[in-house]
């Protein structure tokens, strides 16, 4: 099996294809109103893909109606790819039997011949909470402090959906017309909020005792009864696209600001262990020997290396951590940095940050052709910065292993699951490099072999 065999890789091919989405929405817009539209334009966003399974797609439509004015009606798509014709037919059938929520275009319809439903935001599984996010008002009174409220109810802002992960989560913006302050919502799935919402406070305590050394976005406000929790802006651009200069100053930067994050005084709930990790980069990683089994055996064996080195190494899981970092969730200024998203704050290997991190850059200088020593420059300067933090020197060792086990999770993350343009070869790359910094081989950044730590037992 490959991709190329793939019925959902298929289907992602058409909807990302402009002429033969467009083609396929026009008549589901004919069988919904009865009219033709003059105009489709689909812009694909967010995509989710597994091989053989299923994949989730963002998309942004505009629809120009045939009236006196050309009118347009702007919605936002969730394409939900099945690799079996019964899934998409039983997911369609359940879809008709719920009330729709009120929306532009038709709440749900189905593309059978490439095995796909279709919802129109609002209407989605799972995420019912969102419509009533959308409608200012409600939005307003809800979640903003009433100092922010405009004069006139009439004058209430609409939200605007920022992010949708389909059957996840949802983060929405709302900025004040006067004062131009900006905040985010965030819609969680019920099981999971009281633990993000507990995260929350106890990185903003931490923040309030001065404890970080940078920004982090404040907890305005929780709507229990909509999962949703409303949070400042932090200020600042994201780390990865500062990332993409590879210039050794700001990496610095970040490296001392992790190091005080890592000796804070906090004690999440969830305890990160080299197990699960393991567990979740094996489970994670199957698709990605379906899509492309050429990487099947180095992959095993990368993986395999993997466990049997953590079996001989000594990991700590005392110290917070982020647990989910990597460029977007840094935001750089002059003025200082910011983190966000601490849903996934653990106890866990301080290294573990380090290594994240260090993977994202060695796969932007790896997809983009960047000079090894400019990427060396950039990940020393990290490791440096840490250092001088914490006044003494990180456990090299250790941190290979991190650096080789998030490096399989990015190539998963940021090309497999979103398919750039090249990912087959992101892959290969991924996959190759891999290998290189588990022998003490690899040219972004000076580590010590794990295959010692093997051969010493």
């Amino acid at each position: 099996m490959s991709h190329l065999k793939d019925p959902v890789f298929q289907t992602i091919q058409r909807i990302r294809t402009p002429h033969r989405v467009e083609e396929a929405i026009a008549g589901a817009w004919v069988r919904w109103s009865g009219k033709p539209p003059q105009a489709v334009q689909i812009k694909p966003g967010l995509t989710h893909y597994k091989p053989f399974e299923r994949a989730r797609i963002m998309a942004e439509a505009t629809i120009t109606l045939y009236d006196e004015t050309a009118s347009t009606v702007k919605l936002n798509f969730f394409f939900h790819i099945f690799a079996r014709a019964e899934d998409a037919e039983q997911e369609i059938e359940r879809a008709h039997t719920q009330d729709f929520l009120p929306c532009s275009g038709p709440p749900v319809f189905e593309l059978p011949q490439w095995r796909t439903v279709v919802w129109t935001l609002p209407n989605a599984p799972n995420l019912v909470e969102l419509a009533e996010l959308l409608t200012p008002e409600q939005f307003c009174q809800d979640l903003i402090p009433e100092a922010e409220w405009p004069s006139d109810s009439g004058d209430f802002p609409t939200p605007k959906l920022f992010r949708y992960v389909p059957l996840k989560r949802a983060l929405l913006t709302w900025e004040n017309p006067h004062t131009h302050r900006c905040y985010f919502a965030k819609l969680l799935r019920e099981r999971e909020a009281p633990a993000i919402i507990r995260n929350f406070n106890l990185i903003n305590q931490a923040a309030e005792r001065s404890d970080l050394g940078f920004t982090v976005p404040q907890l305005i406000a929780y709507d229990s009864e909509r999962h949703t929790l409303l949070m400042s802006e932090v200020p600042g651009q994201q780390f990865t696209a500062v990332m993409h200069h590879f210039s050794p100053e700001p990496f610095a930067q970040v490296g001392r600001i992790l190091a005080r994050l890592h000796h804070c005084d906090l004690q999440p709930e969830t305890i990160w262990t080299p197990t699960k990790e393991l567990a979740l980069l094996r489970r994670r990683t199957r698709g990605v020997s379906l899509a492309l089994p050429d990487l099947e055996g180095r992959l095993n064996e990368a993986i395999a290396a993997l466990d049997r080195v953590s079996q001989t190494l000594s990991f700590p899981t005392n110290h917070p951590i982020h647990g989910n970092l990597f460029g977007d969730q840094i935001l750089y200024s002059p003025d200082g940095v910011g983190i966000v998203d601490w849903d996934a704050l653990s106890l866990g290997d301080s290294l573990y940050d380090v290594g994240r991190l260090l993977a994202h850059l060695i796969y932007l200088a790896g997809c983009r052709g960047i000079a090894h020593n400019a990427a060396s420059a950039c990940a020393e300067a990290l490791i440096c910065g840490y250092e001088a933090e914490t006044r003494q020197p990180l456990q090299r060792q250790r941190l290979a292993w991190h650096v080789a086990t998030q490096l399989l999770f990015r190539g998963k993350i940021s090309s497999l699951r979103m398919l750039p343009e090249r990912w087959q070869i992101h892959l290969s790359f991924v996959v190759a490099e891999t290998g290189q910094i588990l022998g003490g081989r690899s040219r972004y950044l000076s580590l010590p072999a794990l295959y010692s730590v093997l051969s010493e037992v």
